[in-house]
């Protein structure tokens, strides 16, 4: 008999209309598509809140999977968290169905997890920790490092701890975690879904991921203004919602850029799939990522990457030449017209970057990883 799994997911439910399932952020896209693999061995129920708007219960199968949204969610200046009812009827939910193996997938959800019944196997999935990120969100930040720190000690009670990068694993470590419990998974690309693609539509650009803060969204406006002065037909895809969109709109109307910015809101995998393949380079300046699975799928799809240089990308990038790593929007600019200009360039870096997803980045490798993880419980 296949074993039980929930897997605890807080932030970011699916949008369901019809038979079309749209994943609104990262962490649920991790899941999602590492627990696909799992279905031949396992009973895998993912619990998440609704988008906000949304409160009704809703259940469905997914390939597989059994998705449950129940509650709501609001967005909390970085991402969207479940509200006090969410956790309620989770809880209860979890202590009737008695899953042998429970997951945890965040830092918050692996914290709720460890105050569960003990005859369950418990595992968190740590993406990223905020006390790595500075600057001007440093009073957020300090909120977050109080709870990060205080959590250590409940983690500790977990069976096993899944870290999405190599950092990650370094700061546990260095908080007394025992390396033997912490398991290296990575993020990936649906290799077979986001195919390569050499023939783009001329002087197209794609950012895909929430329109938050976080993300530096507002830099990639100021970029296309740039570009727009020497290459006035550039346009720019932004995938994705979130707290910033209104704000954005009303500075591409300030800086005449109606024509040369396209909101595209939340899209399903097909949609994203077929702007990847028609767009020519990617572009985020996202100020922290635990990983950054868009800049994957880009990568599968020869869609050539311009991003910020912070750890999660340098990480992706492996050291290939794959597309460019920036300091600041005036060299992302520069560097976005010179391979809107050089398609030879361009497209030498978007071969390296398939060869280096087929490589490293899929989800098949994603569940492999897992599947050690879970048998060593």
């Amino acid at each position: 008999m296949k074993k039980k799994i929930f897997i605890l997911q807080l932030t970011g439910g699916p949008l369901i209309e019809g038979k079309r399932v749209v994943f609104t952020e990262g962490g649920l896209l991790h899941t999602v598509s590492a627990a696909l693999n799992l279905t031949d061995d396992y009973n895998i129920s993912i619990l998440c809140p609704n988008p906000p708007g949304q409160k009704e219960k809703r259940q469905i199968d997914y390939q597989g999977l059994k998705i449950i949204s129940i509650g709501e969610a609001s967005w909390i200046r970085f991402s969207q968290y479940g509200n006090l009812d969410f956790f309620l009827k989770i809880r209860s939910l979890i202590n009737e169905a008695r899953p042998q193996i429970l997951i945890g997938n965040n830092l918050l959800a692996s914290f709720l997890i460890s105050f569960l019944p003990q005859e369950m196997k418990k595992v968190g999935v740590i993406h990223h920790f905020y006390l790595t990120l500075k600057n001007k969100f440093q009073p957020t930040v300090s909120a977050i490092k109080i709870f990060e720190n205080f959590s250590f000690s409940f983690l500790k009670k977990l069976d096993a701890i899944a870290v999405i990068n190599p950092l990650t694993k370094k700061i546990l470590i260095k908080k007394g975690f025992l390396e033997n419990k912490i398991f290296f998974i990575g993020n990936g690309a649906d290799k077979r879904l986001f195919s390569f693609s050499s023939k783009k539509e001329k002087n197209s650009l794609i950012y895909i991921g929430r329109l938050a803060e976080l993300k530096g969204v507002e830099d990639l406006i100021n970029v296309i203004s740039e570009i727009k002065k020497e290459i006035p037909e550039t346009v720019l895809h932004l995938v994705g919602d979130g707290p910033k969109q209104q704000f954005l709109e009303k500075k591409i109307n300030l800086l005449n850029l109606k024509n040369n910015v396209i909101f595209h809101g939340c899209l399903d995998r097909e949609k994203i799939k077929g702007l990847l393949e028609k767009s020519s380079i990617y572009l985020s300046a996202s100020r922290f990522e635990g990983f950054d699975i868009p800049l994957t799928e880009a990568m599968a799809c020869g869609c050539t990457p311009i991003v910020s240089n912070i750890y999660a990308h340098r990480f992706v990038f492996q050291n290939q030449e794959v597309g460019y790593l920036v300091k600041d929007k005036n060299e992302m600019t520069r560097r976005t017209l010179e391979l809107l200009r050089d398609e030879n360039k361009r497209l030498f870096f978007a071969q390296n970057g398939r060869e280096l997803v087929e490589e490293k980045w899929t989800w098949e490798n994603v569940s492999k990883r897992y599947k050690n993880l879970l048998q060593s419980l």
